[in-house]
């Protein structure tokens, strides 16, 4: 799964990106003074915006007062299961 959003603060926005794999969670944020923050954690129980919200204090060190937290883009890796029943389903639904 990979979630891509915006933290936006009292100082500025910061854009964000968090990775979920079977082996955990990495997250990649961008500041306006340019230099990224990268956090990794080897617990897949977190969900992305669960990782997010653990690290509003660190964002909001860079950025001022919190005054909001915005998703815009959510992709979620579909199993090889999943798209072979996809598949088989547009095959019979053309009979």
């Amino acid at each position: 799964m990979l979630v891509r959003g915006k933290v936006v603060g009292k100082n500025g926005t910061a854009r964000f990106e968090v990775k979920k794999a079977k082996g955990g969670l990495t997250l990649r944020a961008e500041f306006p003074d340019g230099e990224p923050f990268d956090y990794s954690v080897d617990c897949p129980c977190l969900e992305p915006l669960e990782l997010v919200g653990l690290l509003l204090p660190a964002f909001e060190e860079r950025i001022g007062e919190i005054e909001g937290v915005f998703v815009e883009d959510v992709e979620e890796e579909k199993s090889v299961l999943r798209r072979i029943r996809e598949l088989l389903g547009k095959l019979k639904g053309k009979k």
